[in-house]
């Protein structure tokens, strides 16, 4: 009879991220996108790596900045993918 495995056991550690995968997630973080593990590799990422953090806050207010100014109205053609090329750095 095979015992049950106590709390932590047999548990796998989140994959570690880079930062280009960290940054590629942060607007779905962001949207509650992400679930399960990826918000556990994400966020084990963002614990460790400041500058991911600083990403993520500077990632937050201009998503919190974009829906106040531009509440229901579509986005321009193209204006998405342009803020994210910039975010990769």
């Amino acid at each position: 009879m095979r015992q049950a495995a106590r709390p932590g056991e047999n548990m796998e550690s989140p994959k570690r991220l880079s930062c280009d995968e960290a940054v590629r997630q942060l607007f779905a973080y962001l949207d509650r996108a992400l679930s399960g593990k990826r918000v556990e590799e994400l966020e084990a990422h963002l614990q460790a790596c400041l500058d991911c953090c600083g990403r993520l806050d500077f990632s937050r207010k201009l998503d919190r900045s974009v829906k106040e100014r531009l509440s229901d109205a579509p986005l321009p053609e193209g204006l998405e993918e342009r803020i994210r090329r910039t975010l990769r750095g």
